[in-house]
């Protein structure tokens, strides 16, 4: 025994130093990282300890705080740390504002307090020590084992019995559970579920007859038949549109004051109606809800003559908009958050947007992950983009562009041999000297009459005043910052962002002209160099925007010409609207306008410049057909500095840089008639100045060149020829979108604070799947769009399957479809929801295949009834063990009362604008008025247009019955109805009745119940009609008895009037106004016309008047 004692020893300090590691390793690896990732930012011992406690060493676990030790060794059951993240303790429940932790992690606590809680932290640690344990890098790593940020598995199924996937996958995980599938539902109602998921309207007679004879044969093919039958009808893609426009939060209007249109708006949902009929693939849909304007091969419908992919990023606009923010900063931070939550819940099913002020409190999301996609999206500047098909967008340049050369060139022609100085001498005797600065006869108009010493006085003065002019315009165009652009150079227009078919590439060369489209003149403007949208047709749109600058004190000055109904104004921080410090301008169509914009109010802020002709204002569009607008000059001037004016060196340079010696008026013909012929000779060789350019301008409006039809016979085939082809060009249509800037990096706000700009962050995808930045010289949408579609992206593929089960069976796999983080639910599925995922991304991202290779299932047509055990085990049918029991949603409620009332208007799918709410078409054509939701679907649960939807809330309020009892469109839809009804057989009738509206046959008791109700309905329909008779017949009495009062009395004025005839009226007073109702509308003393409103009308002679009517 002696000898044995020593390895008794040495096996139990072994056994001891072996428990101590594993205690060691058991903390560090399942207590400690909880506590780091949940605990330490609020109880900390260096920078915050709410309620006193500390929970980041040993000492102050014991110690705990205001509620006494956070653990007991002796009553371990009894810690209050574990009663905490247990959520026994009201109004503490731990993690702060977070989901429960998991049982496993409890468990690990309950384990680690009862082996006696060992903790090797002996002492507070330090800042580095905290840093380290609290470090994002290793939070995330930790965030980044919940199951959705975990690669999508690739789930091989062992099928038994040739079962459907979906159907074993379900059924393995019943087995556990003791619970079986139920059996299939009855066959009207496996059609109408089918129908409505598939269509959202009820089965006609024709299908339910067609579903009924096939599934008598075999329910597989019945079901098949009409899926495919679905699939194909055009209400496929309006009922699954209305689930997406749920999830882009599609409104009509941006709401607030005002609550302007979002112009074009319902071009998206037309598009969406088209591509879900079309069955695009969702990874494309993906692209162009992105980047669509982007795509080098954009996906063009040829019957519609349009651009699909343009009109994609049309989602990005469905944001409200504040009126006249204040601080438009704030705005824009707040509209550009709302897009990075519409698109990473809609696509990744993430809500991003939480990490706006700090790492996301529960998910591997960081802050700069946030601001990486704020840098990207807060760059689009909210626009009007142009969505024909590019091929035929210039389908008529070509033929015009060699029209106006033809036209240029019979003007240069007719131009060079007309007698200049005879035209000139003809117009000093008809024209005033003009009051306009550019007016290029205003040294004739005071010359040519002077003498001598007059004349060489006056030459000498005005030759100063044009060189004081050179001078002033030199320095305005040198000694600006840089926030000074010349659009006629190149290198200038270049940076500025442009959209619409009017403007090019490149800067218009002086010299470029317009024509008119109608009435006798043929040019309408010679232009100096610039930016101009109309050279061709005032039917070409344009867009045209400068560079981001930051906004100085002073003034925004802008040179510009176009139609009144063109827009000028400047955005700050991409807000689209005008209000009390956002004005708009516009120009003048005659002749260049100074327009100026004060900055003082937006010093240090960021914005830019922007031009737009009437219908491609972001929110303000107009619908004029022609706009147009020019611009030569832009700049930004500070208070000191001198207003810009038109110089007059600017047209009249040219007759003072001559050698030419001036000294009479017959020398200063001379030179004007030289003057003219080398701008003419300047103008056909394309080498003309700005200068020259206005002087043929001038010459052309003072009547000295001719320019009308009559005085250029030559030209008039020429000008018909290209009115009529330009008359062939349709205004383009247009859609909302984005209109990148240059690409720039964002600053992170500290804390959300957007006064609080800190580090830059590059723009890129998640960190947690790459953390790579994009090149600096994109703008970053198109690469995230394509990150989005990656394969290692674990949630875009889930995300969308699970919306779509979510859309088939009431339910998703994951029952948060918007959020697959730790504040979501787990999928009750999750091999099934990764090989569903797996199965879309192989089948090309089909949703029609998905749909349906689902709605294939048993699953699907299940009864709904849950059997004793279901109730019992899984009472919120998580295993799928039957059909959810759904609610219709309030469009699907609305659409079938119009169908089976034979109102609804089922053409024009994905065609024309909103509709108003009494229309008959589908709701999802319904104008959605953000401050004006429609009652009726709103009553019924429609979403609030204000963030993602992916699974509608589900009420049963009082609203609702009172709604099925009162609203006008019900009552009208039960009328219609009953009319449709009214002929042949009660029984049959009531049949027919039930098949339309429900989908089946009634039963014996229902048939029983409906003639009991009619038959108690005619009886009382007999007592009121006897009630109505002799409440008629004491009208009649009543009005009798009247008629003997009043008749004698009126036979006696009659008298008395006609006995006043022919005498002095000495105290009769004549009507002002008279009518006699059965001779017409018109007065019978001065003819007023009077005008019957609100239901009035005329019958025998007699004004009738109702329910409020009136003339």
């Amino acid at each position: 025994m002696v000898r044995i004692f020593p390895i008794f020893a040495c096996l139990i300090s072994v056994n001891t130093s072996m428990f101590a590691v594993n205690q060691l390793e058991f903390f560090e690896s399942r207590i400690r990282p909880v506590l780091a990732e949940n605990c330490y930012e609020c109880h900390n011992s260096l920078n915050k300890a709410k309620s006193g406690l500390k929970l980041d060493y040993k000492q102050g676990l014991l110690q705990g705080g205001e509620r006494g030790p956070a653990i007991s060794l002796k009553m371990p059951k009894e810690s209050l740390l574990l009663q905490v993240i247990r959520h026994q303790v009201r109004n503490v429940k731990m993690p702060k504002g977070g989901p429960k932790l998991s049982e496993r992690i409890i468990k690990d606590f309950e384990q680690w307090i009862y082996d006696g809680a060992f903790d090797p932290r002996k002492s507070p640690p330090s800042a580095e020590q905290f840093a380290r344990e609290t470090s994002w890098e290793r939070i995330r790593e930790k965030r980044k084992l919940w199951w959705s940020f975990q690669p999508i598995l690739e789930v091989k199924t062992s099928l038994a019995d040739n079962k459907h996937p979906v159907d074993q996958f379900l059924l393995d995980k019943m087995i556990p559970f003791g619970l079986k599938p139920n059996g299939n539902a009855n066959y009207h109602s496996i059609l109408r579920r089918l129908s409505f998921a598939l269509t959202g309207l009820p089965p006609t007679l024709d299908q339910q007859n067609l579903f009924i004879t096939l599934s008598k044969e075999n329910i597989d093919i019945a079901i098949e038949k009409l899926t495919d039958d679905l699939l194909r009808s055009p209400q496929f893609g309006e009922r699954w549109a209305r689930h997406w426009m749920d999830w882009v939060r599609y409104a009509d209007s941006h709401g607030s004051e005002g609550d302007p249109k979002i112009p074009n708006a319902f071009r998206y949902r037309n598009y969406l109606i088209r591509a879900l009929n079309q069955d695009v693939s969702f990874d494309q849909l993906v692209l162009e809800h992105i980047a669509g304007d982007l795509l080098e091969k954009p996906r063009i419908n040829n019957a519609l003559g349009i651009n699909e992919s343009a009109i994609g990023t049309a989602q990005f606009r469905f944001v409200l908009h504040g009126f006249a923010p204040t601080d438009a900063l704030d705005e824009h931070v707040r509209f550009t958050d709302d897009q990075i939550d519409a698109v990473t819940k809609t696509f990744l099913g993430l809500t991003v947007s939480c990490a706006r002020c700090h790492h996301h409190k529960f998910d591997a999301i960081s802050q700069d992950d946030y601001y990486a996609l704020f840098g990207i999206l807060s760059n689009g500047r909210p626009a009007q983009k142009v969505i024909d098909d590019p091929s035929i967008i210039n389908e008529f340049n070509s033929e015009l562009s060699s029209l106006k050369l033809q036209i240029k060139n019979e003007f240069v022609r007719s131009w060079m041999r007309i007698d200049i100085e005879n035209e000139l001498k003809n117009n000093t005797k008809k024209t005033l000297p003009s009051d306009q600065t550019l007016d290029f006869l205003m040294p004739w108009k005071k010359l040519y009459s002077l003498k001598d010493q007059e004349f060489s006085k006056e030459w000498v003065r005005l030759n100063k005043q044009v060189k004081e002019s050179e001078a002033r315009l030199e320095s305005r165009r040198k000694n600006f910052n840089k926030n000074y652009w010349n659009l006629g150079e190149q290198e200038a227009y270049k940076t500025w962002k442009k959209s619409g078919i009017g403007l090019s590439r490149h800067s218009s060369k002086a010299g470029q002209f317009s024509l008119n489209f109608k009435g006798e003149e043929i040019i309408h403007n010679i232009m100096p160099a610039g930016a101009y949208t109309h050279l061709l047709s005032t039917k070409h749109n344009g867009t045209l925007s400068s560079p981001r600058f930051k906004f100085e004190k002073g003034n925004l000055w802008l040179r510009v010409i176009g139609d009144k109904g063109a827009s000028v104004r400047y955005s700050v921080w991409n807000y689209p609207r005008k209000g009390t410090v956002y004005p708009k301008s516009s120009p003048e169509p005659k002749l260049e306008k100074w327009i100026r914009f004060k900055t003082d109010y937006w010093d240090g802020e960021t914005g830019y410049l922007e031009l737009t002709t009437n219908g491609d204002h972001p929110v303000e569009a107009g619908n004029a057909e022609r706009s147009w607008f020019g611009i030569t000059e832009a700049f930004h001037a500070t208070h000191d500095e001198p207003a810009p004016k038109d110089e007059i060196s600017e047209i009249l340079s040219p007759l003072f840089s001559t050698f030419l010696s001036v000294t009479n008026s017959r020398d200063l013909t001379v030179l004007y008639v030289q003057v003219i012929k080398d701008a003419i000779k300047a103008w056909e060789d394309n080498s003309i100045t700005d200068a020259q350019s206005r002087i043929i301008n001038s010459l052309i409006k003072e009547g000295i060149l001719p320019n009308s039809q009559k005085e250029m016979p030559t030209c008039k085939n020429l000008v018909l020829k290209y009115r009529e082809i330009e008359s062939l060009i349709k205004a383009p249509r247009l859609a909302p979108g984005l209109l990148d800037g240059e690409p720039f990096e964002q600053a992170l706000f500290d804390r959300g604070d957007h006064k609080k700009p800190a580090h830059k962050v590059p723009r890129r995808f998640l960190e947690a799947i790459d953390p790579t930045p994009y090149p600096k010289d994109s703008i970053g949408r198109l690469e995230f769009a394509n990150d989005l579609l990656r394969k290692d992206n674990p949630f875009t593929s889930r995300v969308i399957v699970n919306r779509i089960w979510h859309h088939l069976f009431g339910n998703g796999i994951v029952r948060t479809p918007d959020n697959f983080g730790r504040l979501g639910e787990k999928p009750s599925h999750p091999e099934l929801l990764d090989f569903l995922a797996t199965k879309f991304r192989k089948d090309g991202w089909s949703i029609k295949s998905m749909v349906k290779f689902l709605v294939t299932t048993k699953a699907f047509r299940a009864s709904s009834k849950p059997s004793a055990e279901a109730q019992q085990s899984d009472p919120k049918n998580l295993l799928l063990s039957h059909a959810n029991l759904r609610r219709l949603e309030a469009e699907a409620i609305h659409d079938s009362m119009l169908l089976v009332s034979g109102r609804i208007k089922l053409d024009r799918v994905a065609e024309g604008e909103s509709e108003p709410s009494n229309s008959v078409r589908r709701s999802v054509y319904r104008l959605i008025k953000r401050n004006n939701l429609d009652p009726f679907l709103s009553v019924f649960d429609a979403p609030v247009p204000a963030s993602t939807k992916g699974k509608r809330d589900v009420t049963n309020v009082p609203a609702q019955s009172l709604t099925l009892m009162n609203d006008p469109m019900v009552i009208r839809a039960a009328r219609e109805f009953a009319n449709l009804h009214r002929n042949g057989d009660l029984k049959d009738r009531i049949t027919m009745m039930f098949r339309h509206s429900l989908g089946r046959n009634p039963t014996q008791e229902e048939i029983k119940q409906s003639m009991d109700y009619l038959i108690l309905s005619d009886q009382e329909s007999g007592k009121e009609k006897n009630i109505l008779l002799g409440l008629r017949g004491k009208k009649l009495k009543l009005s009798q008895e009247i008629s003997e009062l009043i008749e004698p009395v009126r036979e006696n004025l009659i008298k008395n009037k006609k006995s006043l005839d022919g005498t002095k009226k000495k105290y009769l007073i004549d009507p002002v106004l008279q009518w006699n109702f059965a001779s017409g509308l018109k007065d019978q003393i001065i003819g007023l016309q009077a005008n019957l409103k609100n239901g009035a009308k005329i019958e025998n002679g007699r004004l009738i008047l109702r329910k409020g009517g009136y003339a």
